[in-house]
């Protein structure tokens, strides 16, 4: 196998337009929707899928700018626009259309009118995030008071604010509280004697409810208002 092949600028660029515009995608769309992420084989059929559509999009885009162009003939553009040079092209190829493109599925996956549109095209509706866990925490929930129930009977407290964190996998999810509270047999909740962090394994948990939204500023003290 002739390596120095595969490092020839026309290699790099074969594998940029048809694979690497498919990553940018998926990543720029990845920002919008929590979820689980594809096995890579699957990951690397949706790269190629997009990639093909990002290529369409180019073909479009570039007939258009053409025209544009052809039009505006009488007048002294720059070369750079007349001509663009390839490492323009390239960029646009591989950065511009696919992180657009990337925006574009994620703000419509994120959308109200999604579900809207697929009914009536006659699609299913599928929720883009796999977990009630990541939809739950994600999307940049506002601070609040979350009450955490054991498989026990066993009830804590606790503030998830700017400093907490939720995060699940397929072997394990843990939940970060950044102020942890004592909830006694009769449903008080009071600080500890000393101001503490609770990191918890769900394995162990039967339920997380959601007592109240609150603004980021107000800060743990807003359990006194639920």
């Amino acid at each position: 196998m002739n390596f120095g092949s595969l490092l020839s600028p026309e290699t790099f660029e074969f594998f940029a337009r048809y694979l690497l515009a498919g990553y940018v995608v998926i990543f720029v769309r990845s920002a919008f929707v929590m979820g689980l992420r594809p096995k890579p084989a699957e990951l690397l059929i949706e790269a190629i899928i997009l990639s093909l559509i990002v290529q369409f999009i180019i073909y479009v885009l570039a007939a258009v700018y053409g025209s544009v162009v052809a039009s505006a003939s009488g007048h002294d553009l720059p070369e750079w626009i007349t001509a663009p040079p390839d490492i323009l092209k390239l960029v646009a190829i591989v950065i511009v259309v696919p992180t657009g493109l990337g925006w574009t599925l994620g703000r419509f996956l994120k959308s109200d009118w999604r579900n809207g549109l697929l009914r009536r095209l006659s699609l299913p509706v599928i929720h883009p995030v796999q977990r009630a866990h990541d939809f739950a925490f994600g999307d940049n929930r506002a601070p609040g008071l979350v009450e955490v129930t054991f498989n026990d009977g066993t009830k804590i407290g606790g503030w998830f604010g700017e400093k907490s964190l939720a995060a699940s996998d397929d072997g394990r999810s843990d939940l970060y509280l950044e102020r942890a509270y004592i909830i006694d047999t009769s449903g008080t909740w009071r600080e500890p004697s000393h101001s503490r962090a609770i990191l918890i394994n769900l394995r162990d948990v039967r339920s997380i409810e959601f007592l109240m939204e609150a603004k980021a500023e107000d800060g743990p003290e807003g359990e006194n208002d639920r």
